[in-house]
Parts: C-alpha cells; structure tokens; sequence
C-alpha cells in the first residue's frame, strides 16, 4: 500500500476543536457517556500514574514454541506462532487518548523483542490505535518493514510511517458476506478479516454519532494454528456460529467489558462477561482468554468483567450455568485468565 501522507495541520487542529466542542457540550449536559468519563478521569490524567508492573517476560519470543500469548493488557496481545511474532490494537501509552490513566503500565517492553512479523489493528478508537505506540515500531530499526493491517477508514487516521508497511483491508461486516470480508496471506500467514458489531471512527463522536466504518474482526492462520480475535464487538447470534462454522479456532482473544451489568449481553455496542462465553460457546474455539478489561476506569471497577467471568465459570464448574458446551473440559479448563504481563504457551 502506497504511504500516507501526515495529515494536513489545519485538519488535525479542526478535529481538534471539534472534540473540544463536541466534549464541553457533553459536560453541561451531564448526559453522555462520554462527558461523565471525562469528569471522572480528567485528575487522574493530570496528576495520575499507572502502577508498576513487576517480573516483566524478559524473553517472550523463544524457540519451539507452537503458540504462546502474553497480555500486555487492555486490548494489547502478543501472539507467537511457530517462527512468527505477532502484536495485537498495540497501546502502550501510560494515558490512553490524553483522558484515561492506565490501572497499570503496560506489561511489556518493546526492546526485548527480537523482531515483529505482523500488527493487527482492529480500529481508530484510541484504545485499540496507538499513533505513539506505531511510532515507536517505526522508529526501531530491527522492526522495519512490519506490517500493520489495518480496516479500510483507518487509513484516514494514521501518519506516515516510512519504516513500516500498511496493509488495508476490506471489512466483513454484512450477513451477505457469510461474515467474512478478505483474506490476505502475508509473510506466510493467512489473515481474514471478519463481522463485528461496532464503529471506526477515532474521537467517539465520530463514530457514535456519525457511524463511521472501519472496524473489524480477524482469523489469523499459520501452520496449523488458528486464533480469532474480534475487536470490539457487540454480541450477535448468527454471525459468530458462522465464523466458527467456517474456522476451526485453537484460541478466541475475547472482549469482556466494559459493561455496566455484566450479566447481560452486550452493553453499548460491547460485548459482555456473559456474552463473551456465548460467543465462545459459538465459536466452538478450544480456548479463550479475556481482554479488554482491567486497564482503564469506565465509572466501575476495571475488573468487575472479570469478576462476573469467574463467577459465570464456577457456575458452570457447578453444573448450574446452562452453557450447553459440548465439550468434556469445563469452562475453567478451556478458558486461560492472564495477570498482565503473564505468557501462556499452548502445549
């Protein structure tokens, strides 16, 4: 893909100020979300600092290794699969679009890898979309020539990035499609790009009020090996039977918050604790660990997707939660929670 241009300074300084606007209006209204976290979060921002994560993986890429993943945290995951070393929605910024505070730093410092094949970039949304952190990459000369995949529209949020290679894709996120959107195979591994239910955009009215496009899930395929990561998603009830229909998955990375009851389903255009094992469960995957939690403060305890998660697997340890799986392994098998930081190799 041809690069990108740095955006025009004018554009950016009007984008700006209409976030200012767009934000100064949710305050005295005290009825948008995101007015209510602005208030919440903006001390913390100023005068705030994340907590130090401690026992860093000093060695996350190794040999022999079939697949392995380490939480960086949020959204942030370090795959390895075989040969290939894969990153994650890559933030490592302390605070995450200049308003939320980091719980804790993130878990792992780009220097000790040793190389990066692939970036996977769901979306613009500044927890997913780190310019800093792409930066970074790109200024690192053992990483040249990585490439960062991203959704069409995206593309309209990102700088040029001379060391790097952008790789845009189309979006399946129509029934019509069988949930599927394109599939390219890059340095051997095979990307897909599949249905979510959420928005691009990057500032939060853009996408809420606007409805911009470019956000997606994807399959990534190697050697033998599968692992689903949808993004950002709502809970639908057709698309993900269908994508576990069509892909046999060793390991779903599943979004389990924010939610104000985690118990539902979904919860503004978020998947759920619950509805984080119904889309397991659909997916028909092998195992799962949760993400997208824990990092930031969204008006309740970060960790509260987590609790109800683990209260959900000692239901179904207690044959009480309905799950219907049909395997013998009980949930708290199948589903691998990581402390920030922590790696899991799949044996």
């Amino acid at each position: 893909m041809q690069k990108r241009k740095r955006p025009d300074v004018r554009s950016s300084v009007l984008r700006l100020l209409t976030a200012v606007m767009i934000t100064s209006t949710a305050l005295i209204l005290q009825s948008c979300f995101a007015g209510r976290l602005f208030v919440e979060n903006a001390t913390k921002a100023m005068f705030g600092s994340p907590g130090e994560v401690k026992n860093k993986v000093k060695e996350p890429v190794r040999d022999g290794v079939g697949l392995s993943a380490l939480w960086v945290g949020h959204s942030t995951v370090l795959l390895q699969i075989e040969d290939k070393v894969i990153l994650i929605d890559p933030v490592f910024n302390d605070v995450i679009g200049g308003l939320m505070v980091r719980k804790n730093e993130a878990a792992l410092d780009l220097d000790v890898l040793p190389r990066l094949d692939l970036v996977l970039v769901s979306h613009a949304h500044m927890d997913h979309l780190s310019l800093a952190t792409l930066g970074d990459i790109n200024d690192n000369k053992k990483f040249a020539g990585t490439k960062v995949v991203f959704p069409a529209g995206v593309e309209d949020f990102l700088p040029d990035y001379p060391e790097l290679d952008l790789v845009r894709m189309k979006t399946g996120n129509t029934r019509k499609k069988n949930y599927v959107g394109e599939t390219k195979v890059l340095d051997g591994v095979k990307v897909t790009t599949v249905f979510t239910v959420h928005y691009g955009g990057r500032f939060g009215f853009d996408s809420y009020l606007w409805h911009v496009p470019g956000c997606t899930g994807f399959v990534i395929e190697y050697k033998g090996k599968t692992v689903f990561y949808p993004g950002d998603t709502n809970y639908d009830d057709e698309a993900f039977k269908a994508i576990g229909r069509k892909f046999s998955i060793d390991l779903a990375l599943i979004p389990i918050g924010p939610c104000r009851d985690c118990m539902e389903i979904d919860n503004f255009n978020h998947v759920t604790s619950f509805g984080a094992l119904k889309m397991f469960e659909d997916l028909k995957a092998e195992y799962m660990i949760p993400v997208h939690y824990g990092c930031i403060e969204y008006r309740n305890d970060p960790d509260e997707p987590l609790n109800v998660l683990r209260e959900l697997i000692t239901k179904d340890a207690n044959g009480s939660s309905g799950s219907g799986s049909e395997y013998d392994d009980p949930l708290s098998r199948r589903i691998i929670i990581l402390d920030e930081g922590q790696q899991h190799v799949f044996k």
